[in-house]
């Protein structure tokens, strides 16, 4: 690979994946990293397993997963419990069990228009969708084009949060049981 006209070795490649899902925080669209290190998907795929067993091997607080259509790195699940003694958890932003019906609502019917959403559920929305829209893991994708009233749809926050790649991920909704989701505004990365 050539990058700033230099040429890396494959364990300077592999340092150098780390060094940008790092740098970047958030999930790496995967053709921008095919782009940027010049490789194939297969290639990146290969590259992302051999990161991650060398992780494994060595104990590492790292891994990388595939979320939102790229690849995230993050703290290894088996230090959770660590994590959350040193830095606390996130108790004040997790979401309602309401807030939470109606994400799995909009998730699976999406569009949806805020009168549907009270339809289904037989309340009034509006507070939920509100706290739905500030952790941004919904939005407005459209105008009903009869009612001109907006339609809501998830977000990749939503995806990335879920630590899905995409909606066809999503669990069937009979599978659900809003007694075991919760989400804080991090997802508890750490």
């Amino acid at each position: 690979m050539l990058f700033l006209n230099k040429t890396y070795s494959r364990d300077q490649i592999k340092g150098l994946l780390e060094a940008i899902l790092f740098v970047h925080g958030k999930p790496v669209d995967t053709n921008k990293l095919v782009l940027w290190l010049s490789i194939t998907i297969q290639e990146l795929e290969k590259l992302i397993h051999e990161v991650n067993t060398d992780f494994v091997e060595r104990s590492s607080g790292f891994t990388i997963i595939a979320v939102a259509g790229g690849y995230q790195l993050m703290t290894n699940p088996i230090f959770k419990d660590e994590m959350r003694e040193l830095f606390g958890s996130k108790e004040e932003n997790k979401l309602s069990q309401t807030s939470m019906e109606i994400l799995a609502i909009i998730a699976y019917r999406q569009p949806i228009s805020k009168e549907q959403i009270d339809k289904i559920r037989g309340v009034n929305s509006s507070r939920a969708l509100n706290t739905l829209l500030g952790h941004k893991l919904i939005d407005i994708v459209e105008n009903d084009k009869i009612l001109g009233e907006p339609m809501y749809g998830t977000t990749k926050r939503f995806l990335e949060v879920f630590r899905l790649q995409n909606l066809n991920e999503l669990p069937a909704p009979e599978n659900i049981d809003f007694g075991l989701l919760s989400v804080s505004s991090d997802n508890d990365l750490f």
